[in-house]
């Protein structure tokens, strides 16, 4: 005992930490293990918060993070590969430069939401879901309620600098990713913690609870790459693209027609984070402009 953490034995002495606690922490840290490697390699504030607190309130911390990480890359980079085709290997910088902040900003938001045994601002919970811890961590209604609203101003704040961060080089809004991820990705992280939670206290067997952990851990990243295009409005432009192009207007080549190489980024990502709410902005537009055809008058 004497040779641990000057506040985790006084926690102990205290009877703040439980033995299970006590045995879990030791196992984790007391021996050579991948939590003891990763706590030594950072900073301690890093440390500490990151392996250290949210380890202690889910083991399955790590591995959740490395397949958060793992899904969100591949995923990135089949959806620039999709879209971007024979273009991809000449815009590569910007398709580093998406795959990079998406899984930044999906690593952000699942730590962020993740259990952890420390203390937040006026001791709210990490996320509404999460348990409650004895003595002096007993969450109610109230505080869970606030812990919503803080956690979206948090992401809301954390999306809006890599927003302004990234809208220097394609040009995309900074409001747009602040909404995106304090309201559309808070929910969704927060539902997905409540599932975890309930089929950890469902099934007695260890096996199915991470198997569909996963596959749930996997639908979310899919659907959430997918609204993070649609509410970003990175979708592809088919008006504008080259072979609608080259089928109604003849060779791209011939008509001098260039296309920009971020020719998938929306010039307003705002309008299009809107509409996904059901808000209309501007004037309307028709849905399939009339396209048409050169009318060639034959002489006599």
């Amino acid at each position: 005992m004497s040779n641990l953490p000057a506040g985790l034995r006084q926690a102990h002495e205290m009877g703040l930490v439980s033995s299970s606690q006590m045995v879990k922490y030791l196992s984790m840290f007391g021996r050579p293990t991948k939590a003891r490697y990763f706590s030594r390699a950072f900073p301690d504030f890093f440390s500490r918060d990151l392996v250290g607190s949210r380890m202690l309130a889910d083991p399955s911390f790590l591995h959740k993070m490395t397949f958060e990480l793992l899904a969100t890359v591949s995923t990135s980079v089949c959806w620039e590969m999709k879209n971007r085709k024979e273009r991809f290997q000449e815009e590569w910088d910007l398709v580093f430069l998406n795959v990079v902040t998406a899984t930044v900003c999906n690593l952000a938001v699942f730590s962020s939401l993740a259990p952890c045994r420390s203390y937040m601002i006026q001791k709210l919970p990490n996320n509404i879901f999460e348990k409650s811890y004895p003595f002096m961590r007993q969450f109610g209604l109230l505080r869970r309620t606030q812990s919503l609203f803080s956690k979206a101003a948090e992401l809301c704040l954390g999306g809006l600098i890599v927003g302004s961060i990234q809208g220097g080089l394609i040009s995309n809004n900074a409001l747009s990713y602040g909404a995106y991820y304090g309201l559309y990705a808070n929910l969704r992280y927060q539902i997905l913690c409540g599932l975890d939670r309930s089929m950890a206290n469902h099934f007695d067997v260890l096996g199915v609870t991470i198997f569909f952990g996963t596959a749930m851990r996997l639908l979310n990243i899919q659907i959430g790459e997918l609204s993070r295009r649609a509410w970003l409005g990175e979708g592809a432009d088919l008006l504008n693209s080259d072979n609608l192009l080259r089928t109604y207007n003849g060779p791209a080549a011939e008509l001098g027609i260039n296309q920009q190489a971020e020719w998938f980024m929306s010039k307003n990502a705002i309008v299009s984070g809107l509409e996904l709410l059901g808000i209309k902005y501007g004037a309307p537009k028709d849905a399939s402009p009339k396209l048409r055809r050169k009318r060639i008058v034959r002489k006599k």
